[in-house]
């Protein structure tokens, strides 16, 4: 099997043969759908992705592929707002003018993409407007699909050989899933198939799915359910075990990379953001003439026809927007109540246990105003910190942890206020339960650790790295073994959109050239 050992550099060096462009969830909306009146307006308000923005900022995003000239444009999902033909449509012919120009493309769809409802809004009215349907993906995307070897028949998965010695495999999430990312066995085995005959010609295989197959900070995957695929932690390690050690996801927004170990083997997954949500990213992905090295670098999508600062005017609009959020959020946090009731009754009896429940506010309503009151802000900057990625390089990291307990504190004591004698009794324990579940999830976010709680937790760097794949025993791994953070005097900083290393008191860029 092959072994995915990792190594964060300040400045990667390697002789480059292929430049891979990552596009994830640019969500285009034909701007033709809207005149900005009252129904378009309302909508929006509830996003927090940039709609009004799509068109334009898709539009961007073409013309930095033909001004770099990528190799290669890899798309895992969500092309549409929802599934619009006028959309498709768009993005199409866009894709059409960069194979004429001589750049390849592969993509698969996302919950967005296929069989979905959508609107056109005008004034204060909605109308329905007619959506791509599942068996008109490859008429429409297949011409635009580069170096296609075979197609799943249960699914729009594929293989495709876009150069020699590399094998993209296309993961078809979205098929008959009804908005969750679901595999059939069929499919599935169908995939493995396909990892290992491009095992067998020695390729390095990148694997693109839109929905995560990994946790980007512990307990992902049950706070946000539809983040990932259905039975996730399964097909991640069988696409291991079929030698497949990279999977390029989307779907959350947010950009991560994590590594999965399970002995000397590994797999390492990049999830890229949205350029229409805050920080508007994108990757670019270089692999090695010898397949044996890919190297990882983030860019930012920084200004669009009437924005100049996109980086602050996304960051601000996100600080809005994501504070809806908490309406998603609030039932979740009372839905863990019901485990605390058990800790509790089986610390302190049934009947004290009954006295508490009745302290809690009865309608959602309530509910979802007491949550507000105590972690709403802090919920939001978690958010936006964790939208930057690479949570402790930035001071506030410690400082929103706490504040997150501290609020959970506030929220227990004014739930208990109504009965003095219960809080005086057991709200120490409450906050105690309460504090021990949050610590995990939380911690791995602001330490950026998976498996936070183990003897060695991984630290993979979520912008830039150099991963080195090789075949059996390669003397790096002695090297690398202990080294997946950044060195300790070196850290990384986001300023208006762009992405700069600070090593001994010198500011690079990405490239390694010195700003100052």
């Amino acid at each position: 099997m092959k072994k995915l050992f990792l190594l964060a550099v300040l400045v990667p060096m390697m002789s480059a043969q292929e430049r891979i462009m990552v596009i994830a969830d640019p969500h285009v909306m034909a701007a033709s759908l809207h005149d900005n009146g009252k129904a378009f307006t309302d909508m929006m308000a509830k996003q927090r992705k940039m709609l009004d923005l799509s068109e334009a900022a898709w539009k961007e995003m073409m013309a930095l592929v033909q001004t770099s000239q990528p190799d290669l444009l890899l798309i895992p999902g969500d092309l549409t707002k929802d599934g619009e033909i006028v959309s498709h449509n768009i993005v199409v012919n866009d894709l059409i003018l960069l194979k004429e120009l001589g750049i390849k493309t592969l993509l698969i769809p996302g919950n967005h993409d296929i069989g979905g409802t959508s609107y056109q809004y005008f004034g204060e009215e909605t109308t329905p407007v007619a959506t791509l349907k599942d068996n008109e993906w490859w008429s429409y995307y297949e011409s635009v699909s580069s170096g296609l070897v075979a197609k799943d028949a249960n699914s729009h998965s594929f293989a495709a050989e876009p150069f020699e010695g590399i094998t993209v495999l296309g993961i078809d999430g979205a098929h008959n899933s009804a908005g969750t990312g679901y595999l059939s066995e069929q499919t599935l085995a169908w995939i493995l198939n396909q990892a290992d005959a491009a095992n067998e010609k020695g390729h390095m295989i990148i694997a693109m799915c839109h929905w995560q197959l990994m946790d980007h900070f512990d307990k992902q995957g049950s706070l946000e359910s539809a983040c990932q695929l259905k039975d996730a932690a399964n097909i991640r390690d069988s696409l291991m075990q079929h030698g497949v050690h990279v999977v390029l996801t989307g779907h959350f927004h947010v950009n991560g990379i994590t590594t999965y170990r399970n002995g000397s083997d590994s797999i390492m997954e990049i999830t890229t953001g949205s350029p229409i949500t805050f920080p508007c990213p994108y990757r670019l992905l270089t692999a090695s003439k010898d397949r044996k090295t890919l190297q990882v670098e983030t860019a930012y999508l920084s200004s669009l026809p009437e924005i100049d600062d996109l980086y602050t005017y996304s960051r601000s609009w996100m600080a809005v927007h994501a504070h809806d959020m908490i309406y998603q959020m609030a039932p979740r946090v009372w839905s863990r109540v019901d485990e605390m009731k058990s800790k509790i009754a089986a610390q302190l009896g049934e009947a004290m246990t009954e006295q508490l429940m009745d302290c809690i506010p009865d309608t959602e309503e309530e509910r979802i105003t007491l949550v507000d009151k105590h972690l709403g802000s802090t919920v939001v900057d978690l958010y936006l910190l964790h939208s930057e990625a690479n949570e402790p390089d930035h001071k506030e990291a410690d400082s929103l942890a706490q504040a997150l307990y501290t609020g959970m504190n506030n929220m227990i004591d004014e739930v208990l206020d109504a009965k003095p004698f219960i809080k005086y009794a057991i709200g120490g324990t409450i906050k105690s339960l309460a504090n021990s579940m949050a610590q995990e999830p939380l911690q791995s976010l602001v330490e950026d650790k998976t498996q936070w709680a183990s003897e060695s937790p991984d630290r993979t760097d979520d912008l830039m790295l150099y991963a080195t794949i090789a075949n059996g025993y390669d003397p790096i791994q002695h090297r690398c073994e202990n080294v997946n953070s950044r060195p300790s005097d070196a850290h990384k900083v986001l300023r208006h959109g762009q992405l700069y290393l600070i090593y001994k008191g010198h500011v690079y860029n990405v490239q390694g050239q010195k700003i100052q």
